[in-house]
């Protein structure tokens, strides 16, 4: 999607500032911080081990790393780790042991995904319980359409810090009821 797109949908739902995580590059989220657009910078990194999402970036981090590798690539950016539909097995999520070996190193997990089946979010807030972490949501679009479809509440933040701090006390809002993908096949079920 053109980023531009991006952010002209995301001022027609009413969000900002928008968090852009392009799979294995920044460019789009920073095009978008270019104009003037209130932006967190983020990237859907590919591991060796599956995906991991980096926030509040100011550069790539390269694909191919070790989970661990990755984990510090963003840390030293002064950014967020971010667990993206860690259940959610049609997805390029990233693998149980790896999970384990980061664990301390998570900062947020998704714990709604717009994408992902209710089981695989429930299990995702299940971690994040046991973690006690912050939670995170997202519509994962790949369509203007998605945008929106879920997004997370919160207070106004200065940094990665102050983000995680109320991001703890934010509100998950989703408009599909399991999200787009499941929204998309009770359609299909129903037309059948």
């Amino acid at each position: 999607m053109p980023p531009l797109e991006v952010a002209r949908r995301c001022r027609q739902v009413g969000l900002s500032p928008i968090v852009l995580t392009d799979h294995d590059g920044i460019d789009g989220a920073q095009s978008l911080r270019d104009v003037g657009q209130p932006i967190i910078i983020g990237q859907e990194v590919l591991t060796t081990e599956g995906e991991l999402i980096g926030l509040f970036l100011r550069a790539a981090i390269p694909k191919g790393l070790s989970p661990e590798e990755t984990v510090a690539a963003i840390k030293e950016q002064g950014g967020l780790v971010y667990l993206e539909h860690p259940y959610d097995n049609t997805r390029r999520n990233l693998r149980q042991e790896a999970i384990e070996r980061i664990a301390s190193d998570i900062d947020i997990v998704e714990v709604f995904n717009g994408r992902s089946q209710p089981e695989a979010n429930r299990r995702a807030e299940d971690l994040r319980s046991t973690l006690g972490i912050a939670a995170g949501a997202g519509s994962d679009a790949h369509t203007l359409r998605e945008i929106g479809s879920v997004f997370v509440e919160m207070e106004a933040f200065d940094g990665p810090q102050d983000f995680l701090k109320k991001l703890r006390r934010s509100k998950v809002v989703t408009h599909s009821k399991g999200g787009v993908i499941a929204l998309l096949r009770r359609r299909l079920s129903a037309t059948r």
